[in-house]
């Protein structure tokens, strides 16, 4: 009988969108083969209400597709990795409601056998920022939303001790997030960091198999099972691309 391809589940928001191959290398370096990808990202992405970036739309993750696929799908070994977790506050959400979606996903992955690694908030980035500084990068990041930096630095360090919480709560991995990892941008880790950071998130999940992956090449075009552009219902069949070692990507 086959071996069952490890499952890994990410949930995130921009950070997990520009590092999504880096963080399936990462999965499959770490778990020694080919991997089955499910992922609930993209830019703006809220982790419990619709969102929106430019002209496209996506639901909340704690209401997307991809967990009606897992009730599909037979049991697997499976590890996730939760990150941007602050995205939800610079849109006016609290500390409390972040915290709440989020935990809803953990139970569901829990409730499955999943072992996860919850990142941290960029607390010590935002921490050094001048109010000058702040009010450039706020409407460079988010010219359409009125962010206030101390209500954001409040919020931010009650959602990093509430998400320690739900790691220690759910016996999960934390992962604190470095201030070397940023640069002029304090929310989106530099692309010369992202290796390391992807390293760092799928070593919280234990010892690794130790088995040398080589490299594949990925076909198949990145895109959601169900998302709106213009308005527009769009979307494409899960899997949507997959890697030549037999990896699969599905997006939600």
């Amino acid at each position: 009988m086959q071996p069952q391809t490890p499952r890994v589940v990410l949930l995130g928001a921009s950070n997990l969108a520009l590092g999504l191959e880096l963080a399936v290398d990462a999965a499959r370096a770490h778990l020694g083969g080919p991997v089955e990808v499910l992922a609930a990202l993209g830019r703006g992405r809220s982790f419990g209400a619709r969102s929106r970036f430019l002209v496209r739309e996506l639901p909340g993750i704690d209401a997307c597709g991809l967990w009606r696929e897992l009730e599909l799908r037979e049991a697997a070994p499976s590890w996730f990795v939760a990150l941007d977790l602050g995205n939800d506050l610079a849109f006016g959400s609290s500390a409390a409601e972040v915290a709440a979606w989020v935990e809803v996903s953990i139970e569901r992955l829990v409730a499955r056998g999943a072992r996860g690694t919850l990142s941290g908030l960029p607390l010590a980035k935002l921490e050094h920022i001048s109010p000058r500084q702040f009010e450039v990068l706020k409407r460079v990041l988010f010219p359409f939303h009125a962010i206030e930096r101390e209500r954001l630095l409040q919020e931010s360090r009650e959602l990093e001790a509430r998400t320690r919480e739900l790691a220690r709560r759910f016996g999960l991995a934390h992962v604190e997030l470095e201030e070397r990892w940023y640069g002029l941008d304090p929310i989106h880790f530099a692309r010369a960091a992202r290796h390391e950071v992807w390293r760092r998130f799928v070593a919280a999940w234990g010892e690794p198999r130790g088995i040398a992956v080589a490299d594949a090449t990925r076909s198949g075009r990145l895109w959601y099972e169900s998302a709106k552009v213009l308005g527009l219902a769009t979307g494409r069949p899960q899997p949507c691309a997959r890697l030549t070692d037999g990896t699969t990507f599905s997006l939600y």
